[in-house]
């Protein structure tokens, strides 16, 4: 045994050890672990408690993997983990595994197709990038001569994959990556090292840690953050970038002057209204290039939100257009053939999909209010060439673009948020509260009302509902509006957000039909968060666009409004009386009448 201390992989780690020996032994025990749960039975993980495996059934069980990979859940490897084991047991196992760099490739193969995915997916799975993705990322770049830098490369699959890819077309390319997470960043000098490959790699946050790499100097960078965001930056003055672009806006920072970017980003960067600014400003500085939204069944995560890829490029002429793409579902048919379904699991490459789904958008054209692909889709022209390109008729944009003379929610309303009852139990004496189903139709319905124990709740009068208050609901894709026309005892759930207009700049019915309109419905639906359960956070309501005309105007043209909906509804209400009527004078007349 004593050989294998001196094994070249061994010498790797203890390279790696610096000033933090414990997350090199936390990686030996994580590979080991990996090992443990893959190839043991119950029989082995008696004998691991015991500290005792033999070599030779070490290597029998490593050849029968290779063979045919069992599959595993993550039920079962969270069980596994709990096996009390010997510290020693650990290093055995992973002294085991090492003996292994004799046959490099089964090396190789043993840690990309086991301890790579597993570590990954067990450890932090919102971090796990498909290979597709990490394939499709380095196709949308230009590889050339140059230095690529990865800022949050977590275990270094796409520094890796495009370095590898650049030894192919015989690419001189230096490689600079960063990585906060120190097992992450072990696993990822492990990984490269066996690869053959030479990183320039830090231990550090992207945008606050040390310069690896001067900004400006980078030709290619593909970045996949993870998707809670950094923290917001100051870009100028009166610009900041929210935590959703902050790794878009660095990896921006980095770029040379013709440089090009790959970056993932939430949905919600692409529209929600605290962006608005930054967004004005990218399309100020002409560097997005293609915005690419992601199939969201493609991914083995199954938290994944909704999420976008962006492609900067520095150097853009002023007249470039912008191209767009929705990527479609995995396992819907390729419309080329209608036969074959899309499977992005497949080696096959992205790009064909790309150029038959995207279409482009001149700079003219752009919204910052919203960036998404989905926007523009639906109005598209083609040109001679067959290339499709986004275009508004002169009716259509009339119809469409929200006026310019538009002021934040926030400026003419206070938005207040509703209380969440989860936790308080029911009580016939308790506290009304007004719960989704308890708007109907614009109306407040009390019939069915439920009351909670809310005595030991403070602060209660913050959630309660006043005269002339519009209650807008904040869960699910049907938005429920409503104007509560007399005071009541009752608070808001949480379900709902209230906004208390301010009556000196803004009429409460006019706010209410903009909401109601199609202007106002598509404003709402660009606040809404989440694919499953669309969310409307209080944040993104404050800054809702709202058109504003002359208050004099808005109550005039409202109050006209309201006579005539109130005249339809009193005709309504006779209409169904006379129907009402008609019905009970033909159940008379066939002898039903006893029976009503």
């Amino acid at each position: 045994m004593s050989s294998v201390h001196t094994d070249p992989i061994r010498e790797i780690l203890n390279q790696t050890r610096g000033k933090d020996c414990s997350m090199v032994d936390l990686l030996i025990q994580s590979i080991s672990l990996c090992i443990g749960f893959y190839f043991l039975d119950e029989g082995a993980i008696r004998s691991l408690q015991s500290g005792v495996i033999l070599q030779k059934d070490f290597e029998n069980i490593v050849d029968e993997y290779l063979r045919k990979t069992k599959p595993k859940t993550a039920a079962s490897f969270r069980e596994f983990s709990q096996v009390r084991l010997l510290e020693d047991t650990f290093q055995q196992l992973f002294l085991y595994w090492a003996q292994f760099s004799k046959d490099k490739n089964k090396l190789r193969r043993l840690v990309e197709r086991l301890i790579y995915p597993n570590l990954i997916r067990y450890y932090r799975a919102d971090l796990m990038v498909p290979a597709w993705l990490e394939r499709f990322a380095v196709d949308l770049l230009p590889i050339a001569d140059g230095i690529f830098y990865d800022g949050t490369a977590g275990a270094g699959g796409v520094a890796i994959r495009l370095a590898k890819y650049g030894q192919e077309k015989e690419c001189d390319i230096q490689v600079f990556t960063k990585e906060i997470d120190p097992l992450l960043f072990h696993l990822s000098i492990l990984r490269s090292q066996m690869h053959g490959l030479e990183f320039r790699q830090a231990n550090e946050d992207c945008i606050q840690g040390s310069q690896l790499l001067a900004k400006g100097k980078a030709n290619m960078s593909i970045m996949f953050p993870p998707l809670r965001g950094g923290e917001p930056i100051q870009v100028t003055d009166t610009i900041v970038c929210g935590s959703d672009w902050s790794y878009a806006f660095h990896q921006l920072e980095m770029l040379s002057e013709t440089g090009v970017g790959v970056c993932r980003i939430p949905n919600g960067a692409l529209f929600n209204a605290k962006n608005i600014d930054f967004r004005k400003y990218l399309l100020e500085l002409n560097v997005i290039d293609t915005i690419i939204a992601l199939p969201k069944n493609a991914f083995s995560f199954s938290a994944m939100p909704a999420t976008s890829l962006i492609v900067f490029r520095k150097g853009r002429k002023r007249d470039d257009v912008v191209q767009m793409v929705e990527l479609p579902l995995s396992g819907q048919p390729e419309q080329k053939n209608g036969l074959d379904s899309i499977n992005y699991n497949s080696r096959k490459s992205i790009l064909p999909i790309m150029q038959e789904k995207g279409f482009s958008v001149y700079p003219s054209e752009l919204d910052a209010f919203n960036l998404s692909p989905q926007k523009y889709s639906y109005h598209l022209r083609r040109q001679d060439s067959g290339r499709q390109v986004y275009s508004y008729t002169s009716e259509q944009k009339a119809a469409i673009d929200l006026p310019s003379r538009t002021v934040p929610l926030q400026d003419v309303a206070k938005i207040y948020r509703g209380i969440n009852v989860a936790g308080f139990s029911l009580y016939s004496e308790g506290t009304e509260v007004l719960r989704l189903s308890d708007v109907q139709n614009s109306q407040i319905c009390m019939d069915k009302i439920i009351r909670y124990d809310l005595s030991k709740r403070e602060n209660l009068e913050r959630y309660e509902i006043k005269t002339g208050d519009i209650l807008i609901s904040c869960k699910g894709k049907a938005v429920k509006l409503c104007v509560v026309s007399k005071d009541m005892p009752v608070i808001l759930s949480h379900d709902f957000l209230g906004i208390r207009t301010d009556d000196t700049k803004i009429d409460r019915w006019y706010l209410f039909y903009y909401l109601q309109s199609p202007a106002g419905q598509r404003a709402i639906q660009q606040i809404q968060m989440g694919s499953s359960i669309p969310m409307i956070r209080a944040v993104d309501l404050e800054h809702l666009p709202i058109y504003y005309i002359p208050l004099a105007q808005q109550i005039q043209y409202a109050e006209e409004l309201r006579r005539v909906n109130t005249h339809v509804e009193e005709q309504l209400m006779a209409l169904q009386e006379l129907k009402q009527r008609a019905y009970k004078q033909y159940y008379q007349k066939i002898g039903l009448g006893e029976t009503l």
